[in-house]
């Protein structure tokens, strides 16, 4: 018989160990469903047959790959209503999961339909995505946290195995940059701070020796203080942990605010930092259960698998066309390693059938100054790069004849990509990315 005593103590203490892991499900949920409204404005544009790939023109790159059919949910059609029913799902499935109703089932199926939008237009994969994947999974095989278990701790190291993946790749990258940007004469800081308010406050602030001096900071932050944290986490150092913790989600928060465009990956990784808090101790041990374990296999085999495909297969990580489905397994972190010493934006005059010319990328007047802020934002700002560099001429077509049914009343028009020098601003230049005819 248990003892009273003990089983009240343990009942206090649920609601608040309840609490914990609801944090973490309820910032997944409220981050997905920022990605799916920011995806909305895009999906006639991207993932319809009156858009840049139809369905026809994606099954023809993935051939008859039978998983591809299956598992891509969002190419069992090219309508604009599946493709917005399928929205709609996701954003159902996201506020059961923030409700905490049957939080296992709805993250796998939420991390279904994520996975098979990233999968049904792969070159679209931004960063956030690769996070997105890994949280879902996480909350998909997460064991009885309640309990100390053998299950629980195996999931906990294979949680800050990947967190101290993320950090220590992405900062050895800045660490051994050919280039330099992060080393006391680079200029990749400088060139972060120059894209928002926040951004050029902080490098006004700072001044050019203390920009100078955060640029070497910066990549040893990242690289060493989740390893700070990891450490304080496993022996017992509270204080150590919440400093290092804390310097690094402050340092997303700078990223968040200084770059645009920035902010909701700058949330996806802070959220990743819920899943490694300490579980409050709870007296009692339990038997893990098969599903607990169930879900640890499945963690490491991704871990396993993505990482593999990441340092043995860079070429197939960076251009999933043929094989979309691989994009899910993108577990590579080395970005922002330099800095460019330009800023560039995109026009694209055109001519209508009444003799007007309009820039058909902003709806605005044309105009060859720098904007304030993009045009169009989002993954708006992929449209340049899928039809620019070596895609196939048919696919550069068909990208850029979207915006002729866009608007329906121009007759051609040409893309440019125009370019200023951050030391030089009277420096402008620009590059005719295409000329089409409607």
């Amino acid at each position: 018989m248990q003892d009273p005593l003990r089983l009240q103590c343990a009942t206090k203490q649920m609601p608040a160990l309840y609490a914990a892991d609801a944090r973490a499900r309820q910032a997944v949920a409220l981050l997905i469903a920022l990605t799916v409204l920011l995806r909305w404005d895009i999906l006639h544009a991207c993932y319809t047959d009156g858009g840049i790939l139809p369905v026809a023109a994606w099954r023809a790159q993935v051939g008859q790959d039978p998983l591809h059919r299956v598992f891509v949910v969002h190419a069992w059609s090219g309508t604009l209503l599946w493709q917005r029913g399928l929205a709609l799902l996701q954003l159902g499935l996201a506020l059961l999961l923030a409700l905490n109703k049957r939080p296992r089932i709805n993250a796998a199926l939420s991390l279904w339909l994520y996975a098979s939008v990233t999968a049904r237009h792969a070159k679209l994969a931004f960063i956030l995505d690769r996070y997105a994947h890994i949280l879902l999974l996480w909350l998909c095989a997460a064991p009885d946290m309640a309990r100390p278990t053998l299950a629980r701790r195996a999931t906990y190291i294979l949680r800050w195995g990947q967190v101290l993946w993320i950090y220590l790749d992405a900062g050895l990258a800045k660490l051994n940059d050919p280039s330099r940007g992060w080393s006391f004469d680079g200029n990749a800081l400088d060139a972060y701070l120059r894209h928002t308010f926040v951004g050029e406050t902080t490098r006004y602030l700072l001044g050019g020796t203390g920009v100078r001096y955060a640029t070497v900071i910066v990549p040893y932050v990242e690289t060493f203080a989740p390893l700070l944290a990891c450490a304080g986490f496993y022996l017992g150092f509270q204080g150590l942990r919440r400093v290092a913790s804390t310097t690094i989600l402050l340092l997303h928060a700078g990223i968040g605010l200084s770059m645009n465009g920035a902010g909701l990956l700058s949330a996806f990784a802070c959220g990743a930092w819920l899943f490694v808090e300490p579980p409050l101790p709870a007296k009692g041990r339990k038997v893990s259960s098969y599903r607990d374990w169930g879900g640890v296999i499945v963690v490491l085999l991704f871990s396993a698998g993505s990482l593999a495909h990441g340092l043995m297969d860079m070429a197939a990580c960076r251009d999933a066309t043929q094989q979309p489905l691989q994009s899910i397994f993108h577990n590579r972190w080395n970005v922002f390693a330099g800095a460019e010493d330009h800023v560039t934006w995109e026009i694209m005059p055109a001519r209508t059938r009444n003799g007007a010319i309009v820039d058909l990328w902003s709806a605005k007047p044309v105009s060859w100054a720098q904007p304030p802020k993009a045009a169009r934002s989002g993954r708006w700002r992929s449209f340049p790069m899928l039809g620019d560099g070596e895609a196939p001429l048919e696919e550069v077509e068909r990208v850029y004849a979207y915006f002729c049914r866009e608007r329906d009343d121009v007759l051609h028009f040409h893309a440019y990509m125009l370019r200023v020098e951050l030391a030089d601003a009277s420096r402008v230049s620009k590059r005719l990315l295409h000329a089409h005819v409607c």
